[in-house]
């Protein structure tokens, strides 16, 4: 059975079916207070595609917990997000009480500034990361609070945080850049050519695409502005909607390019990035090696070439012994979706792989290998096949 609407879409409108079914259901499960009157759906932003539906659930009544034994691991949380989301959208609002508490010690006041929850509403259902942040108890005036902990911490102005896979689809989408159906091989489409990086979960750009926008940048500035693609695609659903002929469109947009184009073809210098010598020699011709950039990014090939097509994978070795051969040392590697992963430098004569990071030390409990993994507030040293596992490192 399809448990959810069509999911390539961005519009919020919702279908009075579902209204009327979900009110039902919140009535039963939560009572008449949690239960919205009317339909919540936003206006639908400019340019949405609003042929289909919200996303939402096919039937709320397929609660996640009682099909959960029919999903894997990942399709039930997919589905636990779409539809407490979406139940959740059509619940009242919850209430908070803003509260600001002084507490007097000796001479020195401190402060606390925060918020206490007086009725739920949709929070019954779901709650963000940050619905958590500053939640203050039940405080009367007079009580004795003790302090847990004292941090002192100096704050520092930041940089502008890199994008993220979700911050760029974020951005994408409200500056009105694509469609739900394009943010995947745009993302994509960046990485393969090798014009950003994914580092730690955020994207870094590369040499190549550090120059690759600075060359379009000075010769076709129109079409690296944010708000060209935003007001093309307007355009291209003017023509599909019969208010704006496509000749007329494609040309003011063709004449201005194709000057700028000219200019490119005349001025622009074949830009060349220059070889880093990689610090040893070739073990087949003594040449030395040099670091190249490929579609997959950076590897070692002979100076020598094409007389010498010798080539090596760079790999970076984390100083431990394969916990499987024992005789080859753990390196890490990079999948086809650029995801780390851990692997023998052996292979295939060996086949260890891991997706966390062996530390080099046996489990006391079962003497399997150990792993480090991220967890929130730190990492953390884990058994690879027991439940073993350390205090939580900051």
């Amino acid at each position: 059975v399809g448990l959810i609407t069509y999911m390539r879409t961005d519009s919020t409108r919702v279908a009075d079916s579902a209204v009327s079914e979900t009110y039902a259901f919140i009535l039963d499960e939560y009572g008449k207070e949690y239960a919205r009157t009317k339909a919540t759906g936003k206006k639908a932003a400019a340019g949405s595609q609003d042929a289909h539906e919200a996303i939402r659930p096919s039937s709320v009544l397929r609660k996640p917990v009682d099909i959960e034994q029919y999903l894997t691991k990942d399709q039930f949380k997919l589905y636990q997000l779409i539809w407490s989301r979406f139940v959740a959208s059509q619940m009242q609002p919850a209430i908070f009480d803003t509260m600001r508490v002084n507490l007097a010690n000796q001479d020195l006041i401190f402060r606390a500034n925060g918020s206490k929850e007086n009725f739920a509403g949709f929070r019954k259902v779901y709650q963000d990361n940050k619905s958590k942040d500053n939640m203050l108890p039940d405080l009367v005036v007079g009580d004795t609070v003790y302090s847990k902990d004292i941090i002192p911490n100096q704050h520092f102005t930041q940089p502008p945080a890199r994008y993220s896979e979700a911050t760029l689809i974020k951005a994408l989408e409200e500056n009105g850049v694509g469609r739900p159906s394009t943010y995947s091989p745009t993302i994509e489409t960046i990485q393969r050519r090798y014009y950003v990086k994914l580092v730690a979960k955020r994207f870094e750009p590369t040499e190549l695409g550090t120059i690759v926008h600075g060359l379009v940048d000075t010769y076709f500035p129109r079409i690296v502005d944010v708000s060209f693609t935003a007001e093309m695609e307007k355009d291209l659903d003017a023509i599909e909607e019969g208010k704006l002929e496509w000749v007329k469109v494609i040309d003011a947009f063709y004449r201005p390019f194709e000057k700028h184009l000219s200019i490119a073809e005349a001025e622009m210098e074949k830009i060349e990035i220059k070889d880093e010598p990689a610090g040893f020699d070739c073990e087949l011709c003594g040449n030395p090696m040099v670091i190249k950039i490929g579609k997959f990014g950076k590897f070692y090939a002979c100076s020598n070439f094409p007389d010498c097509r010798n080539t090596k994978a760079i790999v970076k070795k984390i100083n431990v012994k394969c916990p499987l051969c024992k005789e080859g040392e753990v390196i890490e590697r990079k999948s086809k979706k650029n995801r780390i992963f851990f692997g023998c430098e052996r292979y295939p004569d060996c086949e260890f792989v891991s997706w966390d990071k062996p530390i080099g030390r046996d489990c006391p409990k079962c003497e399997k290998y150990l792993v480090q993994k991220k967890v929130r507030g730190g990492q953390q040293v884990k058994c690879s096949s027991c439940d073993y596992e350390e205090e939580v490192q900051k």
